[in-house]
């Protein structure tokens, strides 16, 4: 579960994405629809990645989510990563 965090912002991302570019055709209630259930799907995987996190021993309660590598030059790595840690996805859950 905890390779999922990069869904936690993905899904209202792509939420918006997509009512930005099909919000007319899907109309009033269903766009609003789309929007809650991007968020309330965010909001599961959240709730989903924090009991796995509560689920491992305290060494354990870090995660690294690495996404690519952006800028790879020379001994320099600048990478698009999600750390998952305790105090990271409760504010996730607060949010």
């Amino acid at each position: 579960m905890l390779d999922l965090v990069w869904l936690i912002p993905a899904l209202p991302l792509a939420g918006f994405l997509l009512i930005l570019l099909f919000g007319r055709r899907l109309g009033e209630p269903l766009a609003g629809v789309l929007a809650t259930l991007m968020t309330a799907s965010a909001f599961a995987v959240t709730v989903g990645v924090y009991f796995d996190l509560l689920s491992r021993t305290a060494e354990e309660r870090h995660h690294v989510v690495t996404l690519f590598s952006w800028l790879p030059v020379g001994g320099l790595h600048v990478d698009l990563a999600f750390l998952a840690d305790p105090l990271s996805i409760t504010m996730a859950l607060f949010v």
